[in-house]
């Protein structure tokens, strides 16, 4: 019987692996830039939390369960209320802001589709007790200087951002009582009234607020690549400020990232009153989208070196000389039983290694080995005290 993963969930082979940890490495560097420290949580949290943030209708949507010890259990589908979670735990003792980033694996039950798994890794940059809007710029320049790290531009990418307390105010104006329903209505583009169509239509009217936050960007150097929209409310309830979403130019992806202000939710999980604010940013769309401007970075080479014993009984040496190779930093092998050295040269050039070390029982006795740089052709004699 031939197994295949479940649906949504992914294999990840050395090339897959690769591409993920070239992105990874972008968000690493740009969180730490800005000075934001990594954290981690558990994948698997009380149902009862992700209850208290996004109501019952969650458990439709995430994968939840009855643990062994009669627990109702899901493993995370968002890292927001864990984050929270463990702010209010130690809000007392944390200095503010409190400037945290994370990697996580999420989970999501929901139907595949273009851009969207059941599963994927999704980085998390969040500000915790940072009322100004100074923050929300900051974060998108962090966003952004990821996406720059990893090739992409003003000219593949976009912001869009708006208000959630301006589009609230102006819904009430309209006579919309019904805000979380309305505002889903208009993240998804299935605006039924026709009065909050026409306002959605109309241009886009800032406030002071606003405005700083714009300064901002430009502060940073991001300003060209933001743009007011009345569309983007980021459909959860819990947003109380300013919220964006990032996308491709084209628009022929879902969002890459998306987030904002969410000054309530450590508080309503039990933590103290505190501002805050965030954004997530998955692999899947990323990936889709370094793939269709053509940036995958080439497959990196598997060793740097290959070392070629001369014969069985110098297959122990080699392997001294692998062991030596590798304290020293490189990515050396030898083979676990002696081969042909043009064989075994073959497979180190097709390793993508740089240099062969023969290890040979003339050259041992003096204490040496050949080095052969397989770019060039050359040929050294080296002493083992001088390697690598």
């Amino acid at each position: 019987m031939a197994f295949q993963p479940l649906p949504g969930f992914r294999d990840f082979y050395p090339e897959e692996m690769a591409l993920r940890r070239h992105v990874e490495r972008a968000w690493h560097a740009a969180s730490r830039a800005a000075g934001f420290e990594e954290i981690e949580g558990p994948p698997l949290e009380s149902l009862d939390l992700f209850r208290a943030k996004s109501g019952g209708e969650i458990v439709e949507q995430i994968y939840a369960f009855t643990d062994k010890g009669g627990r109702e259990v899901a493993l995370r589908a968002e890292l927001t209320p864990t984050l929270a979670r463990m702010a209010g735990a130690r809000a007392a003792a944390l200095k503010k802001p409190v400037k945290w980033y994370a990697t996580p694996q999420l989970f999501r039950y929901e139907r595949q589709q273009k851009g969207r798994l059941r599963e994927h890794i999704q980085w998390n940059v969040d500000i915790l007790g940072a009322p100004e809007v100074a923050a929300e710029a900051e974060l998108l320049s962090v966003a952004l200087d990821a996406l720059r790290r990893l090739g992409l531009t003003e000219k593949d990418v976009y912001v869009r951002a708006n208000h959630r307390r301006l589009a609230e105010a102006k819904l009430r104006e309209l006579g919309v009582t019904d805000f979380e329903r309305a505002l889903v209505a208009i993240d998804r583009d299935q605006v039924e009234d026709p009065r909050v169509r026409a306002w959605l239509d109309e241009p886009f009217e800032a406030d002071a607020e606003f405005d700083a936050f714009l300064a901002a960007c430009d502060d940073y150097g991001i300003g060209a690549y933001v743009e007011p929209d009345k569309k983007i409310v980021r459909g959860l309830a819990y947003y109380t400020g300013i919220v964006f979403e990032i996308f491709d130019r084209e628009r022929t992806l879902r969002a890459v990232a998306g987030g904002g202000r969410y000054d309530q939710l450590v508080e309503k999980l039990g933590g103290p009153a505190m501002p805050a604010l965030g954004f997530g940013m998955g692999d899947v769309v990323l990936t889709e989208l370094i793939r269709e401007r053509g940036l995958l970075p080439p497959h990196p080479p598997r060793i740097d070196a290959m070392v070629v014993p001369i014969g069985e009984e110098m297959s122990g040496p080699a392997r001294q000389v692998a062991r030596r190779l590798r304290a020293a930093g490189l990515r050396a092998e030898t083979p676990f039983v002696a081969e042909r050295p043009g064989k075994a040269i073959k497979a180190a050039v097709g390793a993508g290694a740089r240099r062969v070390y023969l290890v040979g029982p003339d050259e041992w006795r003096d204490g040496a080995v050949k080095v052969k740089e397989l770019a060039t052709g050359d040929e050294r004699t080296v002493k083992v005290g001088a390697l690598p």
